[in-house]
């Protein structure tokens, strides 16, 4: 019988419920409140299937922000750090084709 050697890494143990960590499961949770405020909200302004249809939508938008992950960063994530502007880091500008050290190996 051949025995294969599994590394732990595969298991994943920060997993809460049905696959999800814990932020994503707290996320759901918050779309499920936003989806019950909606529907307290427009109880009396539209109708039934109108209402359903606006918090089916906002609901699907808010936990799939949450849950879908891109580069293993959450699609709310990304948006917050593409809104944030551009990452500017500063760097150090010598180095092997500047002049000063083509200058000083020449000496």
């Amino acid at each position: 019988m051949i025995k294969v050697k599994v590394t732990k890494n595969i298991i994943r143990k920060n997993e809460v419920a049905f696959g999800l960590n814990r932020a994503q499961v707290i996320i759901a949770a918050i779309g499920v409140l936003i989806g019950i405020l909606e529907t307290k909200l427009l109880k009396d302004i539209t109708t039934t299937d109108t209402r359903m249809t606006i918090v089916f939508f906002s609901m699907a938008a808010f936990i799939f922000g949450g849950i879908v992950q891109i580069n293993g960063m959450s699609v709310i994530g990304m948006l917050a750090k593409s809104f944030k502007g551009v990452d500017k880091r500063p760097y150090n500008k010598k180095g092997v084709y500047s002049n000063e050290n083509n200058s000083a190996n020449k000496k």
